[in-house]
């Protein structure tokens, strides 16, 4: 992984014996390793809840899906997140966007929990998606697989299943999650804004929203870092530090992520002109690949 060299963490302190770090404002910025701890204790705390939540299901009525394991893994979801992210030189992105699809797959499936039976197969399925969607080159399914501890053609068949599932927007864009929620209730899908019964797609236009997603990413990680950035915060103590973002981030930019955040609307002056540059600016964030490990 990446040394703990890094932009704007240089102010490491000592508070009650535990290290504080001051991470970049943008995700692309930050340390993988630092990445994979976040994750990992939002990943931990939304199973904890989930599996303390009053409203479980009983046993006899949960429904099984293709992610279910047996029995729980005996890695841990940070050991394992660990080993994918390094075996697999995951990209930054990758690792944000696996976050972003337990909303996107809940929204679309609602039989979908994540739990300590699903979560390391939903892990292995996320980052093969994402890689394969946002990055210029990727591994195989085969590679995947065997670093995943699972065989390929399960792994194939939890892709397509995913794939399926969410209608192929694995790009990660503000709207897809509203679409994915029309498309589960009205169970068709959502593509003609004119077509009888369709969704009015006006306000998720990429006209009236001129960065439409491509900051998604960074307010999921503005978010988990306010949510479990604190050693204390999460269940998971994996790394005993607390991560912190810049004083002077600009707070308009924090709202947007499902995770209990409802997203704020972006009101350009000029739509297409600033749709163009906004476009051109962040795609070039997307398809920056990090140094290997």
């Amino acid at each position: 992984m990446e040394t703990s060299v890094r932009e704007h963490s240089e102010g490491i302190h000592e508070h009650q014996g535990i290290p504080k770090v001051i991470l970049p404002a943008e995700f692309y910025k930050c340390s993988r390793t630092d990445l994979v701890v976040l994750i990992s204790r939002m990943l931990v705390s939304l199973i904890a809840i989930n599996e303390n939540s009053t409203t479980k299901k009983p046993d006899d009525q949960i429904t099984l899906t293709r992610y279910h394991s047996k029995v729980p893994p005996n890695i841990s979801i940070f050991n394992y997140f660990i080993r994918l992210t390094k075996f697999s030189s995951l990209e930054h992105c990758v690792l944000m966007t696996s976050l972003y699809y337990i909303d996107l797959l809940q929204t679309a499936y609602p039989d979908f929990t994540l739990n300590s039976l699903t979560a390391h197969r939903f892990l292995l399925t996320a980052t093969t998606v994402a890689a394969k969607g946002l990055c210029d080159s990727f591994s195989t399914n085969a590679h995947y697989a065997k670093v995943g501890g699972v065989r390929c053609h399960e792994l194939n068949i939890l892709e397509n299943d995913f794939l399926k599932r969410v209608n192929y927007r694995i790009i990660p864009r503000d709207h897809n999650i509203t679409l994915c929620s029309i498309e589960q209730k009205q169970k068709k899908f959502v593509a003609d804004k004119n077509a009888p019964g369709s969704f009015d797609l006006d306000s998720y236009s990429y006209v009236s929203r001129p960065k439409s997603g491509y900051n998604v990413l960074d307010k999921y990680y503005r978010r988990i870092v306010q949510l479990v950035g604190s050693f204390n915060a999460s269940p998971d103590k994996s790394k005993k530090v607390d991560y912190v973002l810049p004083s002077n981030i600009d707070k308009d930019t924090e709202s947007g992520p499902q995770i209990q955040q409802q997203k704020g609307t972006l009101s350009p002056n000029s739509h297409y002109s600033q749709k163009r540059n906004s476009e051109a600016k962040d795609t070039n964030i997307y398809r920056k690949r990090s140094k290997p490990d």
